[in-house]
């Protein structure tokens, strides 16, 4: 297969994380409803980091924070720092067994929220820790999916 055979699942992955984004949760439950650009991002650089690299989380940055309203730059940096730490580890993961996948995503999920309440707590944003292991909890649990997906693609073109 050639490299652009993945462009099309991509792009449709991220019309769909797209919608799931914007889908409007009520109440207490907004605070755990996963960031599933960050969750796409992940997925499609763990696989592959040559064709969706820090360019990829660069732009997923700026689409998130479009989306969320915040600060241009703020998910950037966030998304930036994460896609590094994809690309150290990306020649590790894919052998990985998928439990140890989630595990690795969870812990990774879990940095980056801590990473956004310190930068929170920088610019005097409200900082609320409490419900961050939910929410990697949550969010390493629809990470699972995404997975499978790219993992299909990964194999193919292996």
């Amino acid at each position: 297969m050639n490299s652009h055979s993945t462009f099309k699942p991509a792009l449709i992955m991220l019309f769909a994380a797209l919608i799931l984004q914007f889908i409007p949760i009520a109440g207490d439950w907004v605070f755990w409803k996963p960031n599933f650009l960050l969750l796409m991002m992940i997925a499609w650089m763990l696989y592959f980091p040559d064709q969706y690299g820090i360019e990829f989380a660069v732009i997923m940055g700026v689409f998130s924070d479009f989306i969320f309203l915040s600060t241009l730059g703020y998910h950037v940096l966030i998304f930036s720092i994460s896609g590094l730490i994809l690309i150290f580890f990306h020649r590790i993961v894919v052998y990985l067994h998928l439990i140890h996948r989630v595990t690795l995503v969870f812990l990774m999920l879990l940095l980056i929220e801590f990473m956004r309440a310190g930068l929170d707590s920088s610019i005097d944003k409200l900082l609320s820790i409490e419900g961050i292991l939910f929410l990697a909890v949550i969010s390493a649990i629809c990470w699972i999916p995404l997975d499978k997906v790219v993992r299909h693609f990964y194999l193919l073109q292996k």
